[in-house]
């Protein structure tokens, strides 16, 4: 039915390769994007080791930190919101030489189709000043300056401590939105909505003993965030 929108990407020999099965009409992934897919996950003999097209519970995960295997990572960019994907990907690009209990032997190709339901809404970033020195990348570490003000105004971090940051799959989504692709020297503004920050919920009171020390974050609060 879509033969005539298929899109094959064979980079090169044993590599990823990428077939849009329908193309999709909303937004497209991005490194960092937060992403819900539904997929079903074969070896090249066809014997399905993996699905939730059916279970009504789509996974959920951050693109390009590691939170899944490196053929997803990269099989996930430019793929569009309501799109329908076929994902070829060589055992260097998924579980190497380590078997999955009896599901995936060692070694094995892995064929995935996934159907792109969503993208969560995203941090907002604004360069104020621009770096001049290198990227920062996966699993580096970041020494900045870190402010968190809340939609009030008021401030939650200490803007003149000295802060450990790192891209990784260990942190929260919105950390690596607002430090990804920073450059040193670079001074940045960055709006995290609420749903990518604490959701509808906030963070709720830490009253200590009588004392009311009220919402630490109130429900449905975006975060600014000034990072250098």
């Amino acid at each position: 039915m879509y033969a005539s929108l298929a899109l094959t990407i064979l980079l090169r020999e044993n590599a990823l390769k990428i077939e849009d099965i329908k193309l999709g009409t909303g937004e497209m992934v991005q490194q960092f994007d937060v992403v819900e897919a539904l997929y079903t996950g074969s070896l090249m003999s066809g014997k399905v080791f993996d699905s939730n097209m059916n279970t009504g519970k789509p996974l959920q995960f951050q693109v390009g930190v590691g939170q899944v295997i490196k053929g997803w990572d990269q099989g996930f960019i430019g793929f569009k919101v309501n799109g329908e994907r076929a994902l070829t990907i060589p055992a260097a690009l998924a579980y190497g030489d380590r078997a999955m209990g009896e599901a995936i032997p060692a070694n094995s190709d892995l064929k995935f189709t996934i159907k792109l339901l969503r993208i969560l809404p995203a941090a907002k970033v604004n360069i104020i000043t621009p770096g001049t020195g290198e990227t920062i990348k996966l699993g580096q570490f970041l020494e900045c300056k870190f402010s968190i003000k809340l939609p009030s105004g008021k401030e939650i971090a200490d803007p003149s401590k000295i802060s450990t940051l790192q891209i990784s799959r260990k942190v929260k989504p919105w950390v690596n939105q607002s430090i990804g692709g920073i450059k040193i020297g670079e001074k940045r503004k960055v709006v995290i909505p609420y749903q990518m920050a604490y959701g509808e919920k906030g963070v709720p009171p830490n009253d200590q003993g009588d004392v009311k020390a009220g919402s630490q974050i109130p429900p449905k609060s975006d975060l600014t965030i000034e990072v250098e």
